[in-house]
């Protein structure tokens, strides 16, 4: 194990973090070391974001730690059983020190009574396992928290018959509205997303939550609250007839792919998504090769209206059982 001197000169810990193995829970002070670790892997995953492990930090009421020089993030959500992401390692990838975090990982647990498995792990670290644990592995498939991934320009252009049901959306929204106002998400703005947020949720029948800090509404305002803390924050809002009527955030995930975390719009404007979706993208990611759209959660409206962008790819997630005997 490299030790805790070698690794606080090299940033990897803060100094006031506490010994290697203490688990934290993530603040917006440890960007640096989530930034080093999902920049050193450029997954495609909309987990691997310092961004997203933030705002959803309370939903899976995650800590951290780092082992061997890994990072590891451990979650403990109310509705569902603890699990671990994949580790991620902060500078080369080393077998021997993977299979020891994945033991120590382990020993973790199991003070906790937990039995320990994997979750959210993107398809290409999979063989990380396969190789490096001398244990029978159970590995299934999870579909409803895999990515749907869409080439840019398609996005863009809508070109295709595939997609002249977008385009079709598009032209009803300019027969019907004449235009629209594109505006750069600022911070003067944020009331603005808020109430559009709210008003989602009513018509929605999601505006209660039974804990508020698990629901993406508060997941959003997190982003808010520390949009000029977490750099690379892109976000833009649709004003319709002299009002917003809808908004959306992304960010950069890895040097070609854009991830898109929020958007939400007021479903009654026909054609509001298509609109923000196309002119997000074409304004703020056209250097871009892939934009990732996150995932489905198993929602059978939310899975059709992703399939029917047809995805270029899918970024294949799936759970990891260690059979430790």
């Amino acid at each position: 194990m490299i030790n805790r001197q070698k690794q606080q000169m090299r940033g990897v810990i803060p100094e006031n973090s506490g010994p290697v193995m203490e688990w934290k829970e993530i603040e917006i002070t440890d960007i640096d070391v989530f930034n080093k670790a999902f920049g050193n892997i450029r997954s495609q995953a909309s987990e691997m974001s310092f961004a997203n492990m933030f705002m959803w930090r309370k939903s899976y009421n995650s800590q951290f730690s780092i082992i061997n020089n890994m990072l590891c993030m451990v979650a403990n959500p109310r509705k569902y059983r603890p699990f671990a992401f994949c580790p991620i390692p902060l500078e080369d990838f080393n077998p021997e020190a993977f299979e020891d975090t994945v033991y120590k990982l382990k020993e973790y647990f199991d003070s906790r009574g937990w039995k320990l498995f994997f979750a959210r792990v993107e398809e290409r670290m999979v063989d990380n396992f396969k190789n490096c644990l001398k244990v029978d592995l159970e590995i299934k498939r999870m579909d409803a928290v895999s990515d749907y991934v869409y080439d840019t320009e398609s996005l863009i252009t809508l070109s295709g018959k595939k997609l002249s049901a977008k385009r079709n959306h598009i032209n009803r929204f300019f027969r019907e509205y004449g235009d629209f106002e594109y505006v750069e998400l600022s911070k003067e703005y944020f009331s603005e997303c808020e109430r559009i947020f709210d008003e989602w949720c009513k018509d929605n029948d999601a505006c209660v939550c039974e804990v508020p800090e698990e629901c993406e509404k508060w997941a959003c305002s997190q982003l808010f609250e520390y949009w000029d803390r977490i750099p690379g924050l892109k976000g833009a809002l649709i004003k319709v007839n002299g009002r917003f009527e809808a908004f959306t955030i992304g960010e950069m995930l890895n040097d070609d792919t854009a991830v898109i975390h929020i958007e939400k719009g007021n479903a009654d404007i026909h054609g509001i998504y298509a609109l923000i979706n196309r002119e997000f993208v074409a304004r703020t990611f056209p250097h871009t090769k892939y934009i990732n759209r996150e995932e489905d959660m198993g929602i059978e409206g939310l899975r059709k209206a992703k399939q029917s962008y047809h995805p270029s790819k899918m970024i294949w997630k799936y759970n990891i059982y260690p059979d430790f005997k």
